[in-house]
């Protein structure tokens, strides 16, 4: 009797501390297209669309902010337990086939809590990781190159991001470098000089073949981007993606398509790279620290070995490159570069002080004093 008592009252508290969400009812509308007559499979596409629609649906009504950091880990364990999702439950008000095309459309409970943590911690990531600016590249120079980029920077600007100004950066040949750009050191170099974090390399393919039915000319248009995304103080690459889709209409009509493309492609980039930081803020994180004035390799030596004592949250320290008393460092750390620039400004090689010079958020540059 006394071990049911207690399982009644742990029950009891279990509902109570078991937060209770807030529903919104939306309605959306998802649609995908009938490859080699796969009706299921268009069927499903076309539904997960409409739970995806129905989401982004309810972030439109929904305001939030983030003013604090505090307890970041706290909400994005929250957040990455709910493998439930953000509806509650839906149902399927009307579905039909148009042609190749299967539209399906849905009457979704969304659950706005969730939500509202998610947007709350991308805002976190965001503000720890101080609100980086993005350079788009694009590889091409056609009209289909303009209309993606239009749209993929109308997305980042929605997402929170701050935009380089492009006209600047094509006014020269940096821009052309970018375009082809290899190595490492060569794009972060560019991106340092134009103050972006982020470096976003995109290549647009688009192609009208035509076909008749019943001796009626048409064209089937196919879109394909793909992105890179780079981070502009390392020159490394964070993520890559391409999305593409196909439709009939009037040669050479891309835009619509191109629009669409772009959308699904840069939220798969946003998602991918807020998760690569999710990781980096609550695990280890890569810094390049770059130190000039070390004129001896004693010098070098010493702060290296005060690095591994100093810096906090230390885990370790790869070597780049050294020449002429500067040294480039990639540390592995629990923490930020703001963190890595005030422990490194604590630091004094053979009694001479260090200075911070320049910080970014993957880089802190430094010179040992005379």
């Amino acid at each position: 009797m006394k071990k049911a008592i207690i399982f009644l009252v742990l029950v009891f508290f279990a509902v109570l501390t078991t937060p209770v969400y807030a529903q919104h009812k939306v309605q959306a509308k998802g649609m995908a297209t009938i490859s080699k007559n796969m009706v299921d499979i268009a069927r499903s596409k076309a539904l997960d669309e409409a739970q995806r629609n129905a989401v982004e649906k309810a972030i439109g009504v929904m305001i939030t902010s983030a003013t604090s950091v505090e307890n970041f880990q706290v909400k994005m364990d929250r957040i990455l337990s709910e493998s439930q999702g953000y509806i509650s439950s839906y149902k399927i008000i009307s579905e039909k086939r148009t042609g190749d095309n299967y539209e399906v459309a849905i009457e979704a409970q969304i659950s706005q809590g969730k939500l509202r943590d998610k947007m709350t911690a991308i805002n976190l990531i965001m503000i720890r990781k101080s609100k980086p600016r993005v350079m788009l590249v694009f590889t091409g120079t056609a009209s289909k190159d303009a209309v993606a980029e239009a749209a993929m920077s109308k997305y980042f600007i929605a997402q929170g991001f701050k935009l380089v100004d492009a006209r600047t950066i094509k006014k020269n040949k940096d821009y052309e470098r970018l375009q082809d750009a290899a190595e490492q050191k060569v794009i972060s170099g560019i991106a340092h000089r134009y103050g972006a974090e982020i470096i976003i390399v995109n290549t647009v393919e688009a192609v009208s073949n035509p076909f008749k039915i019943n001796d009626v000319e048409m064209n089937h248009n196919k879109v394909v981007i793909s992105g890179k995304i780079i981070n502009g103080d390392t020159g490394s690459i964070i993520t890559t993606g391409t999305e593409q889709k196909s439709a009939p209409g009037m040669k050479g009509d891309f835009k619509a398509l191109t629009e669409e493309v772009v959308a699904k492609l840069a939220r798969n980039l946003v998602d991918s790279v807020l998760e690569n930081w999710s990781a980096e803020l609550t695990n280890t994180a890569t810094v390049k620290l770059v130190v000039s004035g070390l004129n001896s390799y004693a010098d070098l030596q010493e702060f290296k070995s005060l690095l591994a004592e100093e810096i906090k949250g230390f885990k370790a320290l790869n070597q780049r490159y050294y020449s002429r008393g500067k040294v480039e460092l990639d540390l592995e750390i629990e923490g930020n570069a703001d963190a890595v620039a005030h422990d490194v400004a604590q630091i004094t090689v053979k009694n001479k002080k260090i200075k911070v010079v320049e910080i970014s958020p993957n880089r802190v540059e430094a010179v040992l004093l005379p």
